[in-house]
């Protein structure tokens, strides 16, 4: 478990706790034309322990030595070509002021004692909640009700195999296009994929190769989960039609079935709602046939969920049908390109 503190008077100490050491590493795949990056840097300062390499134009970071940068105490386990993390971040919010102020607007000493006390308390005894140090508040009710409402604690599950287009982050699927790579025996993720799960912005300079990573103020420690990101109604239907349409296709099939759908919800041809385009008379069939209906498998709620997080196989699609077949779009659309038994237009 970390234990995180947030306030004016304790800003360095959060900006000195995410800078830490790492390395450059070697890829096992030499088939592939593959160089490595300048640098990476967090918050500024080059991250000198991380193990990473340039693979078709995308940097790839070992998820061990990421975690290792981000999160010293989180749990990562590596079997099989397959990464497990866990990981504990418990954020206190209080509200220090600023040292720099005039003397008689500088913030009580025993309220301060107070506050120090009970950051060493959690850091040391690893407690869920600061507020549950009998130090913190000193026996006041209120006091006590005030610090627990400014505690919060957060978690991360992370999962990544060996060859597979996505990664699980907190129930979020996160597209990996060219697949998770295996680094000199270690699972690693492309960096942009680990800064979306740390909530950090990733820059990039063309002329030095230097990679940035920069913590995002006011932002949580994790990504939102997908219990909170995910539109069920959009899941529901954006699944189904999915199932329906490419349940025995490829998952980059599945997923540019899923963008046909999306597109059309942002189009000013067609409606825009992710039902009235389903249902729109002549264009969807399992609306009409009913097998819209069918409970979806789970590589189809897979595509669906990355989809909705923002995977894209083919752009600007919208329409397809069956590979070869005459239609309306064959005739009149642009041909994009075809993904197993799918071919499809803009």
């Amino acid at each position: 478990m970390k234990f995180r503190v947030t306030g004016l008077a304790l800003a360095g100490l959060m900006a000195a706790s995410l800078v830490l050491p790492a390395f450059a590493a070697t890829a096992q795949d030499a088939s592939a034309e593959q160089t490595s990056s300048s640098g990476i840097y967090l918050d500024g300062e080059l991250a000198q322990m991380l193990e990473y390499r340039l693979y078709k134009s995308v940097n790839y970071i070992t998820v061990e030595s990421f975690m290792a940068m981000m999160d010293e105490e989180a749990v990562v386990e590596e079997e099989n070509g397959t990464v497990v993390v866990n990981a504990t971040t418990v954020t206190g919010i209080v509200d220090v002021e600023d040292p720099d102020e005039e003397a008689e607007e500088q913030p009580d000493q025993e309220a301060q004692a107070q506050f120090e006390e009970t950051l060493e308390a959690a850091q040391a005894e690893g407690q869920e909640t600061a507020g549950q140090s009998e130090d913190a508040a000193d026996g006041d009710p209120e006091a006590e009700e005030s610090l627990q409402a400014n505690v919060v604690e957060e978690t991360l599950t992370l999962s990544a195999s060996e060859g597979a287009q996505y990664v699980v982050a907190n129930g979020r699927y996160l597209y990996v296009k060219n697949g998770v790579l295996e680094l000199d025996g270690k699972i690693a993720v492309p960096v942009r994929v680990l800064a979306e799960i740390f909530n950090l912005e990733v820059g990039y300079d063309g002329k030095t190769g230097n990679v940035t990573l920069t913590s995002q103020e006011g932002a949580g420690a994790y990504l939102e989960s997908g219990d909170a990101y995910y539109d069920s109604d959009t899941l529901y239907w954006l699944s189904r039609i999915i199932y329906a349409e490419s349940g025995n296709q490829p998952l980059d099939g599945k997923i540019a079935v899923g963008n046909v759908v999306m597109n059309r919800m942002d189009s000013p041809l067609f409606p825009d709602t992710i039902y009235d385009v389903l249902f729109q008379r002549n264009q969807f069939s399992p609306a009409a046939t009913g097998s819209i209906y069918r409970t979806p498998n789970a590589a189809s709620v897979a595509a669906a969920k990355l989809v909705m997080d923002g995977a894209v196989s083919l752009k600007n699609v919208l329409f397809f049908n069956a590979a070869g077949l005459n239609s309306y779009a064959s005739r009149n659309r642009p041909y994009v390109a075809t993904i197993g038994n799918h071919a499809f237009y803009a």
